[in-house]
């Protein structure tokens, strides 16, 4: 529990919203682990792996702490930022898993949309950050308090949009 008296730790909910985001990321992966790969191949794509899963895993706990645990004073802007920044490989997710596996013409609506979405959430994630905490006076952006570790880990993720960027490349090639 938090000074608040809210609870702030790690519960179930989190651990199956991050199961949830690994089978969304091995979605993206499965193909390129299917090639025969190298000992750094496989170190890079064991990364891509977990950056996927935790950026996939945000829509999952943000509706799991917003409507199953309802918790006082949820969602911050962390929540928020790491929810959006998910929804395209989740999205991406199910159009690749809903299209026929074998046939190549669906690829470039995949990666079209991919491409384009990530585009989008990561321009919106650093325009939020930007006019929250660079564009706003010291003594403003340092009253804004961290939160729960969900808050924490969406604003990683957020300030880390290039890495969403590198993901989505390296699931595209």
């Amino acid at each position: 529990m938090d000074q608040a008296g809210t609870a702030v730790g790690f519960s179930v909910l989190d651990l199956g919203a991050l199961v949830m985001g690994s089978a969304i990321a091995l979605t993206h992966v499965l193909r390129i682990m299917r090639e025969d790969l190298s000992s750094g191949g496989w170190i890079m794509i064991c990364l891509v792996f977990v950056g996927v899963t935790l950026t996939a895993a945000g829509p999952f706990v943000f509706l799991a702490r917003r409507f199953v645990r309802r918790e006082p004073g949820y969602p911050r802007i962390g929540d928020w930022l790491w929810a959006l920044l998910g929804i395209p490989w989740l999205a991406c997710a199910v159009l690749k898993s809903a299209t026929p596996g074998s046939e190549s013409r669906y690829e470039p609506l995949f990666a079209t949309t991919l491409s384009v979405s990530l585009a989008i959430v990561c321009m919106t994630a650093l325009a939020v950050v930007w006019s929250t905490w660079v564009m706003v006076p010291p003594e403003q952006a340092a009253r804004l308090e961290t939160g729960p570790w969900t808050n924490r880990v969406g604003l990683i993720v957020a300030i880390a949009w290039p890495l969403q960027c590198g993901l989505g490349m390296i699931v595209l090639s």
